[in-house]
């Protein structure tokens, strides 16, 4: 009996020798994306100034910015131009979940004038005299771009130009010219130091020339820095679509008026562009 006993148990140790058992690895463990870094340079700014975002973002299948950014890569960064105090958040999403992170970009000393855009002019007849004409007085501006001081001048970055014919059929005797030729990048002129009267409009149009071929727009602002406390008023911040050939401004300054500063006028890249600024503007003055 023994015996029987033996070469059973010596059988089930054989067969169990031949049987080749496969252990499955474990299944990967998928963690939460992580924001490595999310930040804006710099983070505090004045209107009409651009500002940087800066993302990277490890393990995440899809990463999003909202504020109208929209979809971007893991990482990469973004100029921003915003007009007032805005926080953008960043949206890392895999199978584990989602992760988000903030960023505020300051914009500091700014008071918006709401309502005073208009897109036609309307007729003015009492208002005639002009008090200050911006493409005139362009020589005595400071002028500058994303690099620093920009000189002024025939086939320089800013000039005045003559008859120039833009997209409504019109030829302008004279106009003020933009260009620089990488994105993202602006055109800003200081103008000398001013005192705003009474009943007083700002009033432009804005294109670019016929024949220069734009995909998107063209931010266009003008701001109102006060003398005495640095303050800064954004008169408007428009963004010009390509269809517009000729873009009207009609700015009431009652909100400024009896004080003292100086104006800049700004033009930059819009956002998404990859092409040269090339912008124009026309009869920009001050009246009342």
């Amino acid at each position: 009996m023994k015996k029987v006993f033996v070469l059973i148990a010596l059988l089930l140790i054989t067969i169990a020798g031949c049987i080749n058992v496969t252990q499955l690895p474990p299944a990967p463990v998928v963690t939460l994306p992580a924001v490595v870094a999310f930040s804006a340079s710099p983070a505090t700014m004045k209107a009409g100034e651009s500002a940087t975002l800066l993302w990277n973002v490890t393990g995440a299948t899809s990463v999003t910015i909202d504020q109208g950014v929209g979809k971007v890569d893991a990482a990469g960064t973004r100029a921003m131009t915003p007009t007032k105090t805005t926080t953008y958040t960043l949206t890392a999403t895999n199978s584990a979940g989602t992760a988000t992170q903030p960023v505020t970009l300051t914009v500091s000393g700014i008071s918006i004038m709401p309502g005073l855009e208009k897109r036609v002019l309307p007729p003015i007849t009492l208002l005639t005299e002009t008090v200050f004409d911006f493409i005139n007085e362009a020589p005595n501006a400071a002028w500058r771009d994303s690099k620093g001081a920009v000189a002024f001048g025939y086939q320089k970055q800013v000039a005045v130009r003559e008859d120039q014919l833009f997209g409504d059929g019109v030829k302008y005797p004279k106009t003020l010219r933009f260009v620089c030729a990488q994105y993202p990048d602006f055109i800003e002129g200081t103008y000398p130091e001013m005192k705003i009267p009474a009943n007083a409009h700002f009033i432009a149009k804005v294109s670019a020339p016929t024949g220069v071929e734009t995909k998107v727009g063209r931010d266009f602002c003008i701001s109102f820095t006060e003398t005495s406390s640095s303050f800064v008023t954004t008169l408007l911040c428009k963004n010009v679509l390509p269809a517009e050939s000729v873009y009207s401004f009609d700015i009431n300054l009652a909100g400024i008026a009896g004080k003292t500063g100086k104006v800049s006028l700004r033009a930059a890249t819009g956002s998404g562009s990859y092409t040269e600024l090339y912008v124009m503007w026309i009869d920009t003055r001050i009246i009342r």
